[in-house]
């Protein structure tokens, strides 16, 4: 009627987009339908596709970045810095497990990338082992010159225990750590992969699994040079990682910063108790047979030596108890890797380790 099409005009008027719906109706659906069907740019209109960052990876970096700056500047003491890097180690390997587990990503290549760390966390294990060894040596020997501290500690002491002094002093050099009696300490080889801008070409897992290398064959680098005496290289070459991601800058500080540590000409707290004992060796063998030592020298000698393995006690105990929690952590992260794998199999056959 006319009164019916009067009333359509004028709804039209007031709604312009009902207006073009009836008289276009596949435009209709199109509109209606448009957040159910894919959109597709113009090509003029595409850039460079960016990797997302999964807000688990991101936080992992980030946690990473803030440790590894807060160990700068390193302190004066090799083995201190040593029991801090350890620590740094331990909660990057905890802090990886859920970050693994919840990176979305790739899923095949974040199940390369996590098979080919199976291997890398036995040598950490192993390491771990191997430094944890080392220590026990080192203890033993600061516990023999304590002993010869006590044999001496008599005024005057004794023609026998000066004897039994100068046994307990060549028992600690015999079996000490310095070599030919020790292999040199493990080590860990990192390759830093080659990739795009900020770390874009890498999955989510692979992006873990480099800061896990990375930091461990930092880690691994520092233990060799500190506890491996004279077997060491003294020209270590700790590991640089390049790109731009979160935590290069400071990983990289911080590496620099434990290569110039190592190759300073100030000796670390091993090598000053080995020189204390040294001189007291030479006071004991310079006394002959029945006679008694020079008392001046005897005390300056045995003052240095309590001093030394005082002083070394308290930081092979911290060295001791981070790489126990190294262990621990990197146990628990190989667990987790493994439980992915096993998590996995059903959908499909994952990488294989070679271990």
């Amino acid at each position: 009627t006319p009164t019916h099409r009067r009333r359509e005009l004028s709804s039209a008027q007031h709604s312009p987009h009902t207006a073009h719906q009836r008289a276009s109706p596949e435009m209709f659906l199109t509109d209606k339908y448009h957040a159910l069907l894919p959109l597709h740019p113009a090509p003029a209109t595409r850039g460079p596709r960016k990797a997302v960052v999964p807000a688990v990876t991101s936080r992992f970096d980030a946690a990473l970045a803030a440790r590894l700056a807060s160990l700068l500047p390193l302190p004066a003491s090799p083995l201190a810095a040593l029991a801090r890097l350890a620590d740094l180690l331990a909660a990057t390997l905890a802090d990886a497990v859920p970050a693994l587990a919840a990176g979305p990503g790739d899923g095949k290549k974040d199940a390369v990338a996590v098979a080919a760390h199976l291997d890398a966390g036995v040598a950490l294990l192993d390491a771990s082992n191997a430094i944890a060894a080392r220590v026990d040596r080192l203890r033993r020997r600061r516990l023999l010159s304590r002993l010869a501290l006590h044999l001496v500690s008599s005024s005057p002491p004794s023609p026998s225990s000066l004897s039994r002094a100068r046994a307990a002093l060549a028992d600690r050099d015999s079996r000490g750590v310095r070599p030919p009696a020790l292999p040199a300490l493990p080590s860990i080889p990192f390759v830093d992969p080659p990739r795009g801008g900020r770390g874009q070409q890498l999955a989510a897992a692979a992006r873990v699994v480099l800061a896990v290398n990375a930091v461990s064959s930092l880690a691994a680098t520092a233990a060799a040079t500190i506890l491996g005496g004279a077997s060491t290289t003294r020209d270590p070459t700790f590991p640089q990682v390049s790109g731009d991601l979160p935590w290069a800058e400071s990983f990289n500080a911080v590496s620099s910063q434990l290569s110039a540590l190592a190759k300073s000409a100030t000796s670390n707290e091993i090598d000053a108790a080995d020189e204390a004992v040294g001189k007291l060796a030479a006071v004991l063998d310079g006394v002959s047979e029945g006679a008694a030592p020079e008392e001046a020298a005897l005390r300056a000698a045995t003052q240095e030596v309590e001093k030394r393995t005082e002083e070394l006690a308290a930081r092979l105990e911290r060295v001791s108890d981070a790489v126990n929690g190294v262990f621990r952590a990197a146990l628990r992260l190989r667990n987790a890797e493994l439980g992915s794998f096993m998590a996995a199999k059903p959908a499909g056959k994952a990488p294989r380790s070679q271990k």
